[in-house]
């Protein structure tokens, strides 16, 4: 895990609303999904399945929407292990700053330490509550999957840090203590891209179940393959913020009537300006699949392509997530 200091400028007010536990809208399904009688992730069978929020716990509480007994102990170990390190890393100051739920209340510091920017080589404590702790986002590229890259080329390099902050609290921060505003960031890009694609993939099990696709994203979600940025990308814009809307996901399909591609479109803290994020989750061949598999997605996601080269339609912001190329040669 890297750790960077860095002094930043507020952009967007961060609400309170986030950390009173997240409500938002998904495609498909209940609050509570029934079982898939195996782990989602390994397939493994007639072993203890956990539950698992579509959106992480931390984030979104007992609001959120959940998969019913669909993890076993073996593959929850490895997704809380990627989702630890997002809530108590990268997230950390800011969760402890608005009084994020935590698992453990009881044992939140009270008090963040800063380096001194006036006295060199001193320390500042501050109470959290006075603390305007940014929350950090990557925006990224298209995923390379969908722009006909090799699996191997790697884009995080490009990413970028998005500095969401509380606006008053900045301006309070700044007047009382006057050119000591700096943060701390901890992060690690390997696990909030795995964090991310954990949810997309989640989102589409609200509607499909393991044996209806074969999945494209869950050897990132295990940590077999490293390159996240292949499956995972971004919005090219960042949307407007939606009032009292804690995160957006649904699933997006298209291709043609032999041979669909199914992606997830995943938005957290959906009320501040944060990235739409995209996770190309599987594929589904054959007409009679395709068909099965469209008729239990049956919403107007679904977007049927049928071309050999980039249409104008998908260079328009709306299609961005659609592959550039077809059919897909690097799967």
């Amino acid at each position: 895990m890297q750790l960077f200091l860095y002094k930043f400028a507020h952009e967007e007010k961060l609400t309170n609303y986030y950390y009173k536990g997240m409500q938002g809208t998904i495609s498909h399904g209940p609050k509570k999904i029934e079982s898939k009688q195996q782990c989602i992730y390994c397939g493994k069978r007639d072993v203890e399945l956990t539950d698992e929020h579509v959106v992480p716990y931390f984030l979104s509480g007992n609001k959120g929407h959940i998969l019913l007994e669909v993890s076993c102990r073996e593959c929850a170990k490895i997704t809380c292990r990627f989702e630890t390190h997002v809530a108590r890393g990268l997230w950390a100051d800011a969760r402890n700053s608005y009084n994020a739920p935590p698992s453990r209340k009881k044992k939140r510091p009270k008090y963040v330490y800063l380096d001194d920017q006036i006295n060199l080589g001193g320390k500042l404590k501050i109470p959290y509550e006075e603390y305007p702790a940014p929350m950090i986002f990557y925006k990224m590229h298209i995923a390379g999957l969908l722009m006909g890259y090799n699996k191997y080329l790697d884009t995080s390099n490009t990413w970028q840090f998005i500095a969401v902050t509380d606006q008053k609290k900045t301006e309070d921060f700044e007047k009382k203590y006057p050119g000591q505003l700096t943060a701390k960031i901890r992060f690690n890009h390997d696990s909030y891209a795995r964090f991310i694609i954990k949810m997309g993939y989640c989102q589409v099990m609200t509607s499909l179940d393991p044996g209806d696709f074969r999945p494209i994203c869950l050897t990132y979600i295990l940590g077999n393959e490293s390159n996240c940025s292949f499956v995972l990308g971004s919005k090219p814009t960042i949307d407007e913020p939606t009032p009292h809307l804690g995160y957006n996901l649904r699933t997006i399909s298209c291709g043609t009537s032999d041979h669909l591609l199914i992606v997830a479109e995943v938005r957290i803290v959906a009320n501040n300006h944060t990235p739409t994020y995209h996770v190309v989750v599987g594929e589904v061949k054959g007409e009679d699949k395709v068909t099965y598999v469209r008729a239990k997605l049956d919403g107007p996601d679904d977007f049927s392509v049928t071309y050999t080269s980039v249409p104008q339609a998908i260079q328009s912001n709306e299609y961005y997530w659609m592959p550039r190329i077809w059919p897909l040669n690097n799967l």
